[in-house]
């Protein structure tokens, strides 16, 4: 027996060394482990993010969780040169930098998507009989970015209170699916930053992050009660980006755009917190805690796991 399983593990290891040497990166090899079935996860996403807007007054819900002894908190948490939504959301949901997935507008409008795909894209090659959901506000992300890899992703515009009580309808009566990886994203946070600034001092973007993390209050303790329950659940929460008076636009250099939130908490978990996070590691870490092990990813990924 013991054999055999040097045997496995000298195959598998050499197969990933000949995955780093080739140009592309096959994602036939892919398994997941049994031991770590039946995991979900519950991705957060919330748009134009400033670092120091996170305080608890604010947003008291985030404050807290930032503050628990089971939660990695990084309030500079490394964004893409391009400090703008399209290149960021897509570096987190694909794993990759924005050299390789080539999106350089909110439009989409050129991409190697096929090359770089969503993770859902990964989690269906692994097991298609686990359900990926993506909701969000900003409805590029499900038209272009998820592009036909989840099995629920509606196109429709949305505002953040629907994508809200989508988010509460799905979790608590499971339609009108039952979810195991669910991404939800919102982004009146960024509207109000372009419309009044970005800034802690700006009464409309204090309340419409302080209405978020209400929402996410609720959202989340959804997730609580199904762990209380005995479901074992991963939440993760990041954003694209900060600002600074009404723009993010080219502020790569500026603290205040280059600095964003990125948080990721499970009762039972180790997290690296040694580690500077950055948008690429969110789909390694998501990946990791599923047990997936896609040797065509981890030859194209520019990320690492957050999970020790």
């Amino acid at each position: 027996m013991r054999a055999s399983a040097n045997i496995f593990l000298l195959c598998l290891l050499l197969l990933m060394e000949s995955c780093n040497k080739q140009d592309t990166c096959e994602q036939s090899d892919i398994f997941i482990d049994g031991n770590k079935r039946g995991r979900k996860v519950l991705i957060i996403g919330i748009d134009g993010f400033r670092s120091d807007a996170m305080q608890q007054h604010i947003s008291p819900f985030l404050y807290n969780l930032s503050q628990l002894s089971d939660t990695y908190y990084n309030d500079a948490h490394q964004v893409e040169k391009l400090t703008f939504s399209g290149p960021n959301w897509t570096s987190i949901l694909t794993g990759v930098h924005i050299q390789k997935h080539q999106v350089g507008t909110n439009e989409l409008g050129y991409h190697k998507l096929h090359e770089y795909p969503h993770f859902f894209n990964y989690i269906e090659l692994a097991d298609s009989r686990l359900n990926t959901v993506s909701l969000s506000s900003w409805i590029i992300i499900n038209e272009r970015i998820v592009s036909g890899n989840a099995d629920y992703a509606k196109t429709y515009k949305y505002a953040d209170e629907d994508v809200y009580l989508a988010a509460l309808q799905i979790l608590r009566e499971q339609i009108p699916i039952v979810p195991d990886v669910m991404f939800v994203s919102f982004h009146e946070l960024d509207g109000a930053g372009h419309d009044y600034g970005f800034s802690a001092n700006q009464p409309e973007y204090v309340n419409t992050l302080s209405r978020i993390d209400a929402y996410i209050n609720d959202v989340v303790s959804v997730i609580e009660a199904k762990r209380q329950a005995g479901e074992d659940w991963l939440l993760i929460v990041v954003s694209d980006h900060g600002g600074d008076n009404k723009s993010h636009k080219g502020g790569y250099g500026n603290v205040n755009i280059r600095n964003t939130i990125f948080y990721a908490n499970h009762p039972m978990l180790t997290f690296n917190h040694s580690h500077r996070s950055a948008q690429v590691d969110v789909v390694p870490t998501v990946l990791d805690y599923l047990g997936i092990v896609s040797l065509g990813f981890n030859c194209k990924t520019d990320g690492v796991s957050l999970i020790k």
